[in-house]
């Protein structure tokens, strides 16, 4: 950009430029929220101080996008696919599929099926669950342990059933069943007391703290037989390797909770039939994301992935700061990034951190990039899906999103607010309907 973030917006009747901009669309993960007793009635968004995406929004035009439905709550996949414009309700298979694909799990000359997974801790006196007790282990700990089933789980009671498996992100992780001589499918429930399987979309359920659950099968094949057998066989060997880890036993003497038990969700066996990004939409496309579930994506819709997730122990003003200017030098033509730091304190009920997190963004992200754009650039502040810290989940709520730049006149809003969102002009309020209308724009025809 020439000049500072006013030269982002254009007066209504200017010219458009002669030359196409870029679209930059910055994913705030889990950002949006509900007010909160505790922050005078704000959200953490309109509690935080983030001047420079409050200029933006002056600059610009609101609004509020319905990620999937409405009902539906979306995940950090199914939401990147409906701002990329594939309605999930249509192309969605899963988010197993997309994990293990980006994974490099996925076996197209056999069987797949692949599930996201969970390190939680159960008590066994109390029964109590504790779904990401995982958090708290460092990245050493938790390869660790995912080494120790590696070599451990036999599936004895599974014949010619396969897996792999890898642990990323403090509690999460990926795990593919192949096999070349035995059918399986992702049409089994889940072991997870946190997520209910409705058809392809796992719905977080309001009270997760019960006992993990039997995988069933959910029609009567023998597909999915196969598979229940191996989850909750592969759920028995691990519980008995973790019970025994050197890692838990560690933890338990610093009076930490062990990681003892692997919850199984949001299963399947088929990859979304998903169109040529390029072909659809006329841009290129870079997506700069931090799960493999976003690698899957655009692996199948022919888009670059960039991993873009701090190293170890790099500051998270260094790691967003060149993030900021790495973007600008991308080629392609549309260009998404994925930061994840509101949505972890969302999940956690602490709205305090979610706002400081917003305002690190604000001030380490946005500021740098924006002073990098272009006149003819467009940018777009947006989310996947809303994480309100009292839920402690995701949620069905509108997300807030933002477009300011060329071909952008301004609305009158004055923030970037859920309740300003809810008074803006954009003239979209589905998360499918945001890239059509983007190219509509005079800066990207």
């Amino acid at each position: 950009m020439t000049a500072a973030a006013d030269t982002l917006a254009r007066h209504p009747g200017e010219p458009a430029p002669a030359a196409p901009g870029r679209v930059y669309v910055v994913i705030l993960c889990g950002a949006g929220d509900r007010p909160i007793a505790r922050l005078g009635g704000l959200t953490p968004l309109a509690h935080a101080s983030c001047p420079s995406l409050d200029r933006l929004a002056a600059r610009g035009t609101l609004g509020r996008l319905t990620v999937i439905d409405g009902e539906i709550v979306p995940e950090s996949d199914s939401g990147a696919m409906a701002l990329l414009g594939y309605d999930p309700l249509v192309h969605y298979t899963g988010r197993g599929p997309l994990e293990g694909l980006g994974c490099g799990f996925w076996q197209p000359s056999g069987s797949s099926v692949a599930f996201r997974i969970n390190f939680g801790s159960r008590d066994p006196a109390s029964g109590r669950l504790d779904r990401r007790t995982a958090r708290d282990v460092n990245d050493a700990e938790l390869e660790a342990l995912a080494d120790e089933l590696r070599a451990g789980v036999a599936l004895r009671g599974s014949p010619g059933v396969e897996f792999e498996l890898t642990a990323f992100g403090r509690h999460r992780g990926i795990l593919c069943f192949t096999s070349r001589s035995v059918a399986l499918s992702g049409d089994v429930s889940n072991t997870d007391p946190g997520f209910r399987k409705v058809g392809a979309f796992g719905v977080p359920n309001a009270h997760d703290g019960g006992p993990p659950e039997r995988c069933l099968p959910l029609d009567g094949s023998a597909a999915t037989a196969a598979t229940a057998d191996a989850v909750n066989a592969f759920v028995a060997e691990s519980g008995r390797i973790l019970a025994a880890s050197g890692v838990n036993a560690r933890r338990i003497a610093a009076g930490k909770l062990p990681a003892n038990v692997v919850l199984f969700r949001d299963g399947g066996h088929r990859l979304p039939d998903l169109p040529d990004f390029r072909a659809r939409a006329g841009m290129t496309l870079s997506f700069y994301g931090q799960v493999p579930a976003e690698r899957g994506l655009c692996r199948l819709i022919g888009g670059k992935f960039v991993d873009s997730r701090p190293a170890p122990g790099q500051p998270e003003q260094q790691f967003l700061g060149e993030l900021a200017e790495t973007l600008p030098t991308d080629e392609s033509r549309l260009v998404l990034v994925h930061l994840k730091g509101a949505d972890e304190p969302g999940h956690d009920d602490q709205p305090l951190a979610k706002a400081a997190a917003l305002e690190r963004i604000d001030g380490f992200f946005v500021a740098p990039l924006v002073a990098r754009l272009r006149t003819e650039d467009v940018l777009v502040v947006t989310g996947d899906h809303c994480t309100p810290c009292e839920l402690g989940i995701h949620s069905a709520d509108p997300v807030p999103t933002l477009v300011c730049g060329a071909g952008v006149a301004p609305d009158g809003t004055g923030a970037f607010t859920e309740a300003e969102a809810a008074r803006g002009g954009l003239p979209v309020t589905r998360a499918t309907e945001l890239l059509p209308f983007l190219t509509r724009l005079a800066a990207v025809r």
